[in-house]
This record gives structure tokens, C-alpha cells and sequence, in this order.
């Protein structure tokens, strides 16, 4: 299974809640219609960082470094060129630092997608199946652990990994964007992930996209009006505890 496709929304928040003051937070994104589009630019050996981007990282970093636990709900979009396929759905996901996150689809498409102890699961209730893949190390773009990018991931980890520019396409007024590229796609296993945040002192996010190698994309719309920062969150919301008759599958 292509770990893009089926754990886009997993890359995606883990990659880019960058939230600001403690508490709910007030309602500001850009319409869910609206996708931020592709950075300019040439082939990614061309690429290099844009230092507008790299300041917006490091301010990330910097500012939000204190927030220890989030939760809030998305709604998310997958479209398919491919298969001429949109799928949308809508989840309610758990944050908790260093390397904890946890994800809950509602239905139809019910499904769990959990971090926690270097494992990456997927459940998948109508399948039966847990999808199970370990994490090897801390120095490839498919092994960093993306939600780190928002609560204190340092800049220069993410940059080794990563080129980093300003989006040039699609942003709406009143926002800023970045696209992060792999610099080495195939083990990264997707193509780019762009985030899009407030362009104001807070910075608050507002949607992330992720590019497949397929030639999908899978975008996520916060509803900044459930976030809950440092906020208390169970231990067993981050326990890999599944229904007894769950096959578990190893993905390599």
C-alpha cells in the first residue's frame, strides 16, 4: 500500500498544526474550496531554500515551542486525477508532544491513524485490519515525524530533509504559504506538502495539502473553532489498542 494515498491526512497534520494561544481559537481559513497551488521553481536539485520560508519555519518553531498538547476536528478532501475521484470526509485528531498523534474518521469511512512509540498504525474498521510500519530512523522525510514541523521541530532537521519556498499560487489574501519538497521524493514517498497559515503575528494554519506520487492530493481544512491547546489528553487515546479480531499487517 502506497503510505501517501492511505496515510495522506496522518502526513499532513503531523506535518502542520502551528497553533498559537492556548484555548479555542477564532475561525479563520480560507474557504475549504480553496487549495494553495505549487511553489515555483526547477527540478528539486535546482531547488534551494527561499529564506522567506525558512524565517516562516523558524517563527513556527520559536513561537509555538510551549504548546504541548492539541486536539480539533478537519475535514479533508482527496482528489484523484486518476480515477476522477473526490472523497471527502471529516475526523477529530489528538496531538501530544514529542512524537504522539492520533487521528479518528468518522463515518463511513471510519478509520483510526495513530503515532505513538516509533509505529505509524491504520486501522481500518470495515476491513478488520491494522496497517503497522515502523519507523526506521530520524533522517529521511518519511521517518521525521512531521508534526514536529508546528511544536518545535528544529529548523535545520527539517531543512536536511526538505527544500522549503514560498507558494506563489492560489494563496488567499490575508495568508501565507509554504511548500515542502523532499529532496529525495521516492524514499519520501510523496511528492510535496504545502501548508498555508495566517499572515499576521499568530500564524495560525488553516490548511495543508499533500502531493502523492500518483498524482493525487489530499487537503485538510482545520476548524479553528474546536482547537483546544494544552489541553489534558488520556494515555489511552494514544495506546495502539485494537478490537481482538484486527489482523495486524506489517507495511515495509
Amino acid at each position: 500500500m502506497n503510505l501517501a494515498s492511505g496515510w495522506g491526512a496522518a502526513l499532513i497534520l503531523t506535518g502542520a498544526i502551528m497553533i498559537a494561544d492556548t484555548g479555542l481559537l477564532p475561525a479563520q481559513q480560507p474557504p475549504a474550496s480553496a487549495e494553495a497551488g505549487r511553489a515555483g521553481g526547477g527540478s528539486p536539485r535546482q531547488r534551494t531554500n527561499d529564506p522567506e520560508a525558512v524565517d516562516l519555519l523558524r517563527r513556527l518553531e520559536t513561537r509555538y515551542a510551549d504548546v504541548r498538547t492539541i486536539q480539533g476536528r478537519f475535514r479533508q478532501i482527496r482528489v484523484d486525477p486518476a480515477f476522477d475521484e473526490k472523497v471527502e470526509s471529516q475526523a477529530t485528531f489528538f496531538v501530544r508532544k514529542p512524537d504522539n498523534f492520533r487521528v479518528d474518521y468518522a463515518p463511513p469511512r471510519e478509520s483510526t491513524n495513530l503515532i505513538a512509540d516509533g509505529y505509524s498504525y491504520r486501522y481500518v474498521k470495515d476491513l478488520k485490519q491494522v496497517e503497522r510500519y515502523r519507523f526506521q530512523n530520524r533522517k529521511t522525510a518519511q521517518d521525521l515525524n512531521f508534526l514536529l514541523l508546528g511544536f518545535g521541530e528544529k529548523t535545520d532537521e527539517v531543512l536536511r530533509v526538505f527544500a522549503a519556498q514560498v507558494l506563489t499560487e492560489g494563496v488567499p489574501k490575508g495568508m501565507k504559504g509554504i511548500q515542502l519538497t523532499p529532496h529525495n521524493k521516492a524514499e519520501a514517498n510523496f511528492e510535496y506538502l504545502t501548508i498555508l497559515v495566517t499572515d499576521d503575528e499568530r500564524v495560525l494554519p488553516s490548511q495543508f495539502s499533500l502531493g502523492a506520487l500518483d498524482g493525487s492530493r489530499t487537503t485538510a481544512n482545520l476548524d479553528l473553532q474546536t482547537l483546544g491547546l494544552n489541553v489534558p489528553i488520556a494515555e489511552s487515546v494514544f495506546r495502539p489498542n485494537w478490537p481482538r479480531d484486527a489482523q495486524i499487517v506489517d507495511i515495509q
